[in-house]
């Protein structure tokens, strides 16, 4: 009954932090902006300053607990560009139903929406180990 009881919270918080981090567009915004952002509304995240990449700027968060990553590719100018969010499989439907929920579907795992006279497009990719959904500007 406990570990049940755990399950229902641990999904439950979960779905909640699906809403908050996904119901904000990070696309335009500095990385300090972004550090806030996190920091307020998805406070299990932690940067990762740990990689190490010449190839591309970006910004790392890790949140250990529901085996999460997302990556915050910047410009030369510090605004971001593309978001890239990584996670376990264990995560997929919740994802899926947060994206269907807050996103207009466009096609088999990929979706819009318009931020500020903006048009956006979201698109869930299906990995061997892991599922990724990248947000971009169109």
């Amino acid at each position: 009954m406990k570990k049940c009881t755990r399950n229902i919270f641990i999904l439950g918080l979960l779905t909640l932090l699906f809403y908050k981090a996904h119901g904000q567009n990070f696309i335009g915004l500095t990385s300090s902006e972004i550090a806030q952002q996190m920091k307020t509304e998805n406070p299990q995240f932690r940067l990762d300053k740990n990689a190490v990449n010449h190839t591309y700027n970006y910004l790392k968060y890790v949140d250990k607990i529901s085996e999460q990553t997302v990556l915050f590719f910047m410009s030369d100018m510090d605004k971001c560009t593309y978001v890239r969010w990584m996670s376990d499989y264990s995560n997929l439907n919740d994802m899926i139903g947060m994206l269907n929920s807050k996103y207009k579907k466009s096609g088999t795992n990929s979706w819009t929406f318009t931020d500020k006279g903006e048009d956006y497009s979201v698109s869930l990719v299906e990995e061997e180990w892991y599922f990724t959904v990248n947000f971009r500007k169109d």
